[in-house]
């Protein structure tokens, strides 16, 4: 039994030592195409009222001003 605790006791810090040294995924902000590519997907997919859906889809293909998509 205690032969057995002390390998777990060595092997745990080098178990989470090879867990933190992996380097983390380098995550990209999406771009304004994809994220309006991706509204419009789903969209399509809800069962809104036609004027509500032509409402969204105007606002999502339509170009701004501001190059905001806020109102």
């Amino acid at each position: 039994m205690n032969r057995a605790l002390a390998l777990l006791i060595l092997a745990a810090p080098l178990w989470l030592a090879g867990c933190s040294s992996q380097p983390a995924p380098q995550q990209q902000p999406y771009s304004d195409t994809e994220v309006k590519s991706f509204a419009l997907k789903i969209l399509g997919a809800s069962n809104m009222s036609d004027d509500l859906y032509a409402k969204y889809r105007r606002a999502l293909t339509e170009p701004h001003n501001d190059g905001r998509s806020g109102s």
